[in-house]
Parts: structure tokens; sequence; C-alpha cells
């Protein structure tokens, strides 16, 4: 996998609701940005093509703690590592011995992945679509304001007010597949994973700092 394609990781599952679709009684979009604080999953993630032929299938861990902190590892041991601190997002390619130093806010800007992060509300960046329940499943798309992104849509998918998957279709049609495994809520988390420690044989190349 490029590095530069894992800054998108999160993409659009492409499903129809039919119209026995219901709203939950508490509103899971509204729950995530209010009271999570950190979010900490096992994930299986899959590409797909603009023909939703399978391109790359992967495995990893994911480690949130709102505002502005989270890690992305792939592989087991990682082959790579995404960490954001609050200030700086960190790309680790462990098998290219390189780590590319972005500034946070323009490292992920308008992604997934900066949207669960963020403290603001979606609604401030996003055109928010509640779709309702289809398979205990409660769909929520986002439509981002700036049409200039990376991507065109994302939905979330959860489980009573549990995040359960994130997809979305990128500008290309090319689409992505998450969904979390093995989910902790609000349990306490060590700050010390979201420092990525850098080996010394490892190059560091500096963007947009």
């Amino acid at each position: 996998m490029k590095m530069y394609s894992v800054l998108w990781f999160f993409l659009f599952f492409g499903m129809t609701l039919n119209s026995s679709s219901v709203i939950a009684e508490i509103d899971p979009l509204d729950s995530f940005f209010e009271s999570t604080e950190t979010f900490s999953a096992d994930f299986q993630q899959t590409v797909l093509g603009e023909n939703r032929e399978v391109l790359q299938e992967s495995m990893g861990r994911f480690v949130l703690q709102r505002p502005g902190r989270l890690l992305w590892t792939y592989g087991e041991p990682p082959e790579q590592m995404i960490v954001a601190d609050g200030n700086r997002l960190w790309v680790y390619d462990v098998s290219l011995e390189q780590v590319v130093v972005r500034r946070q806010d323009k490292g992920l800007g308008a992604t997934p992945a900066g949207l669960l992060a963020d403290g603001k509300r979606p609604e401030q960046s996003y055109l928010v679509e509640r779709l309702g329940i289809q398979q205990g499943i409660y769909w929520v798309s986002l439509f981002p304001k700036d049409s200039e992104g990376p991507f065109s849509q994302i939905q979330l998918g959860f489980d009573k007010e549990v995040l359960r998957f994130v997809q979305m279709l990128d500008q290309l049609e090319q689409v992505t597949r998450v969904q979390f495994k093995n989910i902790l809520v609000n349990q306490d988390i060590d700050e010390q994973i979201f420092v990525l420690d850098v080996p010394s044989h490892v190059d560091v190349i500096t963007e947009d700092l």
C-alpha cells in the first residue's frame, strides 16, 4: 500500500435503505460526538475498485482520543503507522524506513480520520443525512461542503450507539469499507501511544510545518 493512500482509509459502503427503515430513539451520531472521549478497536479494511472488484484487504488497530489524537496501524507487527498527536501527523512506512511529518490540520484535513478526531460538530463541514436502520445498523451519510476534497461521501454505521463501520466513496469511484471489532469506548488510554518513537535509522521528511 502506498503511503499516501493510507490517509483515505475510510470509504463509502454503497448501500440502499428500504422504506421500512426507522430512526433510532437516541441519535447515534450526536451521541458519538457528544460522549465519546476514547475509542479503540481492531479493524478489517477492504478496498474496492470502480467495478467493485476487491483491490486490497488489510487488518490493523485503531485508537482514538478526542479531540485530536489517533493511532492507526496496519499489519502485525505494524507495517505502517499513522499517529496524530494534536499538532502533527506522522506517517511511518516501516518497509521504506521513512516517516513523513505534516501539520495535522493539513495532513488529515477533510478526511474521515479528521472527522472522527475533530472536536467540532460534523454539521460544520458536512451536509448530514440520517438514513435510518438497516439490518440492525443505523446509517448516516455525510457529504463534504468542500467539493474539492478527496471524497464525495462518508457513511458511518452504528450498532446502537457504538461506531461499527466507517466507509467512503472517493472522487475516482474507489470504495473502501472498514469494519471495527473488539471495540472499547471511553476506556483509559496511555497517551504515550500518540508519540511516535522514530528509530535512528529511519529517514524523517517534514512537509508544511
